[in-house]
């Protein structure tokens, strides 16, 4: 435990708040627990600037409420959604000086909570989530070009985008075909759930009469 301290202590920088990281200290004991209902429900006070000991305890409690989310009442379902996709943000936010490797994973998972928010949402208010999940997605297809995951979720964003009118100054055609090239090449594993995004994609490309 003392050794443990001492690390985060060196990570977080000299001035880093004594009680900040031993509270982040149980929320990794937590965490290799898969204890993610205290996760969700651990006190995370707002990060001021870039602060790696508090965007970490962020990003712990957005894991955990991502993964309390689901086959719960949608009013539950919605509070955790929106738990992830805040602590998300927030760690980000405050992310300067953690390694990239880290802040890349946190944006995947940022990413990932945006997008089952914006799925569980009627109407207009999925675009609210949709410019940020393709603005996060972007990002993690220029950190990690060709990587499958970021191409699915920048394809669904610009389909979004055009289908359901959350980008109007958007040329719709132009970027139905950009969602068709990131869909080229699906894996395996997830094939099936390419190949609905790709004909969902193909519909609304023939709906607008965009050329094939």
């Amino acid at each position: 435990m003392i050794l443990r301290l001492l690390v985060l202590l060196l990570l977080g920088g000299c001035g880093a708040d004594p009680l900040a990281v031993r509270a982040l200290d149980r929320m990794k004991d937590a965490d290799a627990a898969g204890d993610w209902a205290a996760l969700a429900a651990a006190e995370t006070p707002a990060c001021d600037g870039a602060d790696p000991v508090c965007a970490e305890r962020q990003a712990l409690r957005a894991r955990g409420c991502f993964r309390m989310a689901g086959n719960l009442s949608e009013t539950e379902e919605r509070r955790l959604l929106d738990c992830a996709v805040d602590s998300g943000r927030a760690a980000l936010a405050a992310s300067g000086g953690t390694q990239a490797a880290r802040q890349a994973a946190w944006r995947e998972a940022y990413a990932a909570a945006l997008y089952a928010r914006r799925q569980a949402r009627p109407g207009g208010e999925a675009c609210a989530d949709n410019g940020p999940l393709l603005e996060a997605a972007d990002l993690l297809r220029a950190e990690a070009p060709g990587a499958a995951r970021p191409r699915f979720l920048a394809a669904s964003a610009r389909l979004t985008a055009v289908a359901r009118g959350c980008a109007p100054a958007v040329p719709p055609c132009p970027t139905l075909a950009a969602a068709r090239a990131l869909l080229s090449d699906p894996p395996a594993e997830t094939a099936t759930q390419w190949r609905a995004l790709g004909a969902a994609t193909e519909i609304t490309a023939r709906r607008l009469a965009c050329p094939t």
